[in-house]
């Protein structure tokens, strides 16, 4: 009998045991199904530049199943990489009563780029809709829709595009233009010029692609892919020039800049926190050409002091009194509503004539070395 007794606690030990290594059964929300049916108007896409602006992919669905009298549902669209899920988008919220979101040629290609997805390289992108349900009884899992599609991306910016003139006998030159800023998208270079037609291409080997004269005024520009009913730019002047080509907004601009001996331009004066002091101006009182579209543009922004108008400032180009500066059309002269700026000169050779602001106060001054002017306004 006791050793029936001593096997029954055995077998109900054992039952225990078996019962605490079971793994717990927790409670699980199903994923509802899919109802959306997300879809994409282009399942194998190769992105061009010429349709940059243009509507590349458009992703549309169903209405997700209601859940509920009380609930509500809000739509969220987000992209990534297939191979790659750390690669992704932000999330996009769609308005209320909308079920489609679009994208350009240029939006998807940056967000390739930001990928570091190559030109020319095909990668497959996952695309997900969310429909987030808010209901006041209980959490709803959020219904999901997905869609794959193939995208190859083009370059958005050429390193370096040549410059093709043409003139009146048919003679061709080129010269290549390089990006002021890396990624920037804006290219310059100094050219002699003299009358001629001409355009832009992408190689010097090559016409197209290109970019010829647009519809937008003399100096627009579109991107033309093969040969064609197309015109080209045309040039009037004849002298040293720096063109300005900006692919952003394409358009073309000629200016004429003023030659500075050592590149620059520096403030000097007690009108402004620099002083005197030729050193404290190579320091701190530069002038910057920080906008590559316009390089004919030199700013410098700080205090300016008025001190009855006795406080004065000039600007020199050479960090020497011994040499040139630009100097005020006559003593006093106030640049936010006199902005004559002649040659830079020796002091000798006209006087030492310097400029005043009207009132204390943040400004910036602005000089002009295409139209040859002077501004000051105040600081943003």
């Amino acid at each position: 009998m006791n050793k029936i007794m001593k096997l029954i606690c055995l077998l109900f030990l054992a039952s225990i045991v078996a019962s605490c290594n079971k793994d717990p059964e927790y409670y699980t929300l199903e994923t509802p199904a899919d109802q959306m049916l997300l879809k994409t108007s282009s399942a194998d896409l190769t992105l061009e530049k010429e349709k940059e602006n243009e509507t590349a992919v458009t992703f549309t669905w169903n209405a997700a199943a209601q859940r509920g009298a009380d609930a509500s549902i809000a739509y969220f669209f987000r992209m990534y990489m297939a191979d790659l899920h750390s690669n992704v988008t932000s999330l996009f919220e769609i308005e209320a009563g909308e079920r489609s979101i679009s994208f350009t040629h240029n939006e998807l290609n940056d967000i390739l780029a930001s990928w570091s997805i190559l030109p020319g390289d095909k990668v497959t992108i996952e695309a997900e809709v969310i429909a987030q349900v808010n209901s006041s009884a209980q959490y709803l899992k959020p219904e999901l829709s997905k869609t794959q599609l193939d995208v190859v991306g083009y370059d958005k910016n050429a390193t370096a595009i040549y410059m093709v003139m043409v003139d009146d006998t048919g003679e061709r030159t080129v010269r290549r233009m390089t990006e002021k800023v890396v990624g920037s998208g804006i290219y310059q270079s100094q050219a002699e010029l003299k009358p001629c037609k001409y355009f832009f291409a992408l190689s010097a080997e090559s016409d197209y692609p290109c970019y010829m004269k647009g519809e937008n005024g003399d100096n627009s520009l579109q991107y033309v892919t093969e040969e064609g009913d197309y015109e080209m730019l045309e040039n009037a002047k004849s002298g040293t020039y720096t063109m300005v080509v900006d692919l952003n907004v394409f358009d073309v601009n000629i200016v004429s800049l003023y030659p500075l001996p050592k590149d620059g331009i520096w403030i000097v004066g007690n009108s402004c926190e620099v002083g005197w002091d030729l050193g404290v101006a190579k320091e701190k009182g530069a002038l910057q050409s920080k906008d590559p579209r316009h390089p004919e543009l030199w700013t410098y922004t700080g205090n300016f002091y008025y001190n009855d108008g006795s406080n004065e400032f000039k600007l020199s180009v050479e960090l020497d009194w011994g040499g040139k500066f630009f100097f005020a059309p006559h003593a006093a002269a106030n640049p936010v509503a006199e902005h004559e700026l002649g040659e830079a000169r020796y002091q000798d050779n006209g006087g030492d004539l310097k400029w005043s602001v009207a009132s204390d106060g943040k400004y910036t001054l602005t000089v002009d070395l295409d139209q040859m002017k002077i501004y000051l306004a105040p600081a943003e």
